[in-house]
């Protein structure tokens, strides 16, 4: 078994640069809480740049991953499935022997005032020049807004019987691809933050919620119970996802890189999996390959 011969320190390795994306997210969320979920999603790729350059380790194994960030599909077309793809393959002796793909679709807890500065079409049409477009009678800067996050606040963006839900279990079943949540949380429920800052806040621990990834069927399994359109509650998701509400580096490190999650593919599958990846108009919007050759047996 292929997966079984990955040496701990590659593990390790991945746990941690998807340890620190975690980080990045959850520290963005304390000082940003109303930053839009594409935001986030760029946050979180740019943290895994720093760690992408091939590393050789003690084991004798080499690490490389390649990250690509096409953005900006989903502002345009709200069909997508899934915003980030990661794929890994296992080289032994320069030849492929084990390949993986999973698929991410993010989405954002909402403060309790629900005030997240999401995407506008109309300023999308505009482009940059909608930063210049300002209301000719703006609302004081100074005046305090709060944004707390508590147990009951809603990931506003997922809704019961929405066409997204419905387009995810239709790929999934026609493509046999699971699509799994990546679910952005503050770095600990409850917090509480206010506007203006008085400093930019430094997030030096690890999260105690952040960055969590649960398969959508669970998350679509709860959403039956729910009314159309209603959006599930952080409470709502960990009750019911229980142990696969993974953190995302263990879910990167400890599960992909195993026989956990992800779905094997093979030269025969390539075709269809490039289609997922490749395609501008494909259904996702960033990719993360890590590449693992293996030591010499």
């Amino acid at each position: 078994m292929v997966w079984n011969d990955i040496p701990a320190d590659v593990i390790a390795l991945v746990r941690n640069a998807f340890a620190e994306a975690n980080r990045k997210v959850a520290e963005a969320l304390l000082n940003v809480p109303n930053i839009r979920e594409t935001s986030l999603d760029d946050t979180f790729i740019q943290a895994l740049i720093p760690r992408s350059a091939p590393t050789l380790l003690a084991s004798g194994a080499v690490v490389w991953m390649n990250i690509h960030n096409i953005g900006g599909l989903r502002r345009v077309q709200r069909w997508e499935v899934a915003d980030i793809g990661m794929l890994v393959f296992v080289i032994r002796v320069r030849r492929i022997v084990a390949r993986k793909i999973a698929l991410l679709q993010a989405k954002r807890l909402y403060p309790e005032n629900n005030l997240v500065d999401d995407e506008d079409p109309v300023g999308f049409a505009y482009g940059i020049n909608a930063l210049l477009r300002h209301d000719p009678s703006p609302v004081s800067m100074a005046l305090m807004r709060r944004f707390d996050f508590n147990s009951q606040c809603r990931y506003a963006a997922i809704q019961a019987n929405s066409a997204q839900v419905v387009s995810i279990d239709g790929f999934s079943q026609t493509s046999g691809h699971a699509v799994h949540y990546l679910l952005y949380n503050p770095q600990k429920i409850p917090v509480s933050i206010s506007y203006p800052v008085s400093k930019r806040q430094v997030l030096r621990r690890a999260p105690t919620v952040g960055c969590r990834v649960v398969p959508a069927a669970i998350v679509h399994s709860l959403l039956s119970k729910l009314t159309e359109g209603s959006a599930p509650t952080f409470h709502q998701i960990e009750r019911h996802a229980q142990s696969t509400h993974w953190r995302v580096e263990h879910w990167a490190a400890d599960l992909m890189l195993s026989c956990n999650v992800g779905r094997e593919f093979n030269r025969n599958d390539d075709t269809a999996v490039l289609e997922i990846i490749e395609r501008r108009s494909g259904p996702i919007g960033a990719a993360i390959v890590v590449n693992i050759e293996l030591p010499p047996e």
